[in-house]
């Protein structure tokens, strides 16, 4: 398969409710995967009718078609960014993976000072404390960024309508929280996963409709209209050049380690380190289909993650054999559960409720072993990059980015322009 840019302009107002359980409930900024496969397959059952072999290719073979969210900006932060408490990232951003990897070496015990910019805000006299950064941005040139628009979210109040009358229901208003268009020339941005044949089958049928599909609630209301673009594909994964940036990125963490002001001890350069994010979350299941927070319930040759009480220190945790030799042990993670509801329109009722790993989880893994058993490591990690990890990748959960270079570039402090 190849990887797809895709981009798509507001036409109306987007509502995508958080609970579908409220009249109150806030809308979402991003329109879920789901929401884009669904809405695609609805025009395709629309069209032809029933769900032949072209349909199956599309929209129920992951190794054919996936669909990726479609967010207000290309990248989504990582659950490890933080900014200023007060003033954001104009005053500082930085990333606190590698910090947070330097804790877990020395049980926690960093001295404050050395702490401190993780910790506390440098600007002068500020000093404010850092918190958890999330929402969307884009790449610029010599490593910038630029946040995303945060303010395009518009609050309507509508009328009921009384179901005999087919009028307007007396004394019954409700309010619909809903993401505006904007002078944009490109309002949201994903990406598709798809083999040739798919990527014809998707073009024959948005072009039928102008490229323009419906999504979220209050479609006949006018609300939910968008149109696609497609960009130049690109090869999903190049293995030489990827694994040269994991090698990389890896050195690079060990000499961060090991300088002041962190100066951790034991840390072995021969050993090789690498994190898996996942920004767009993942369903994670054991062989009883439990969910679970941990890649390893469904990656046999990835180290699984300690307990509580097992985690420190950390020359004490359980050492993974890896299948063609060297070793592997779980470092960190920074994650959560998130709950995933949705409404089946073929049906008419809701989803059932699933737990995924929260978007912009991260996970760090250090191997140690000879060039030999690290080739093989490369290998599986440019399937689990190529092929991503858990259930319903066909809408776009389980997508791996791995050793991002986020956190190699806001390793430190650094004031962003909004």
């Amino acid at each position: 398969m190849k990887r797809i840019p895709v981009t798509a302009k507001i036409l109306a107002p987007i509502a995508l409710k958080r609970d579908r359980q409220s009249d109150r409930s806030g809308s979402v900024r991003s329109v879920t995967g789901t929401a884009v496969r669904g809405a695609l397959a609805s025009l395709y059952l629309q069209q032809h009718g029933w769900a032949d072999d072209t349909f199956n290719r599309l929209f129920l073979n992951e190794a054919s078609c996936r669909f990726s969210p479609l967010d207000p900006g290309p990248k989504y932060f990582p659950s490890t960014a933080a900014s200023c408490k007060r003033e954001g990232i104009n005053h500082a951003l930085v990333d606190q993976l590698w910090y947070r990897i330097a804790q877990h070496y020395t049980a926690g015990l960093v001295a404050e000072t050395a702490a401190s910019p993780w910790r506390q805000c440098s600007k002068e006299r500020c000093q404010a404390d850092l918190k958890r950064h999330d929402g969307f941005w884009e790449e610029r040139a010599n490593n910038d960024l630029r946040e995303m628009n945060n303010d395009r979210q518009h609050v309507a109040a509508h009328v009921g309508i009384d179901r005999h009358t087919a009028t307007a229901a007396d004394a019954i208003l409700y309010t619909l929280e809903s993401t505006l268009p904007s002078c944009e020339k490109k309002d949201l941005y994903g990406w598709l996963l798809a083999d040739d044949k798919a990527l014809d089958g998707l073009k024959e049928l948005l072009a039928s409709e102008g490229y323009c599909i419906s999504v979220g609630h209050q479609r006949t209301r006018g609300y939910g209209d968008i149109r696609i673009q497609f960009g130049d594909a690109v090869e999903a994964v190049d293995l030489k050049t990827d694994a040269g940036n994991w090698k990389q990125w890896s050195q690079k963490l060990v000499t961060f380690l090991s300088s002041p002001p962190l100066c951790v001890p034991d840390i072995d350069p021969e050993h090789f380190y690498f994190s898996l994010s996942f920004p767009t979350g993942a369903i994670f299941v054991d062989k009883f289909l439990r969910y679970s927070l941990d890649p390893a319930t469904m990656l046999s040759w990835l180290s699984p993650m300690s307990s509580v009480d097992n985690a420190f220190p950390i020359q004490d945790r359980p050492i993974h054999n890896f299948s063609s030799g060297g070793t592997m042990r779980w470092i960190t993670a920074v994650t959560k559960h998130e709950r995933l509801r949705g409404w089946n329109a073929a049906h008419g009722l809701p989803r059932q409720f699933e737990w995924s790993v929260a978007r912009g989880s991260v996970y760090v893994y250090c191997f140690q072993g000879t060039i030999e058993e690290r080739e093989v490591l490369f290998q599986q990690l440019k399937d689990l990059s190529k092929d991503g990890i858990g259930l319903r990748r066909n809408e776009g959960f389980g997508t791996v980015i791995i050793s991002d270079d986020f956190h190699y570039q806001f390793r430190n402090q650094r004031e962003v322009e909004s």
